[in-house]
């Protein structure tokens, strides 16, 4: 069966490594969940309906929102990409889309921000309206990163979509490239044999 959507997950892991994404989402090769991996995915799941986490959070940085929606299903049809967006908020009618991140990172990576740009091209779908900012939120360092959702961000975006797209339909082979992740990567076994 051929595949209708792709995630913002699979964006951010496209961004990290295309050999990454390649043995994931069309090998099928699934990296053992390391501890740091469960850790993220226990406190998402204890996080997921704590919405009014969220309101405060927005309050410790002054933030005075018109208009909030939380854990907020979203598809483009376009870009064939769908996910749940942690927070969409509006501030004087302009929309935000804020991500939250777990584990001991404390970035900003430039993976989570193009997944969070993915949710600000959906929402922009959705709500037929630009996205004005994007929001990282580090919640063990406590750490905020913003960034405007400008056209050089969604163009290189929409790129990363098409690109990963013929990677999955196998319209494009990938060749493994070394770089500094590679050391420690656990698909480097598979790019180098």
């Amino acid at each position: 069966m051929e595949q209708e959507f792709i995630t913002p997950i699979h964006v951010r892991d496209y961004i990290f490594c295309p050999m990454l994404f390649y043995h994931k989402y069309v090998v099928g090769l699934l990296e053992p969940m390391t501890e740091m991996m469960l850790e993220g995915s226990r406190e998402y799941l204890r996080d997921e309906a704590r919405w009014r986490e969220r309101k405060t959070l927005l309050n410790e940085r002054r933030i005075k929102a018109d208009r909030m929606l939380f854990s907020y299903p979203l598809t483009s049809k376009k870009y064939r990409i769908h996910g749940i967006a942690d927070t969409i908020f509006w501030v004087n009618r302009k929309m935000n889309i804020l991500e939250i991140k777990y584990g001991s990172s404390s970035g900003p990576f430039r993976n989570h921000l193009y997944q969070a740009a993915a949710y600000a091209l959906m929402a922009e779908e959705e709500f037929s309206q630009p996205a004005y900012k994007i929001i990282l939120f580090y919640k063990t360092h406590r750490k905020w990163v913003e960034r405007r959702f400008t056209m050089q961000l969604r163009a290189y975006l929409i790129k990363v979509l098409e690109r990963a797209w013929e990677v999955l339909e196998g319209k494009l082979v990938l060749e493994p490239k070394p770089r500094a992740p590679c050391a420690s990567c656990w698909y480097r076994r598979f790019c180098y044999p």
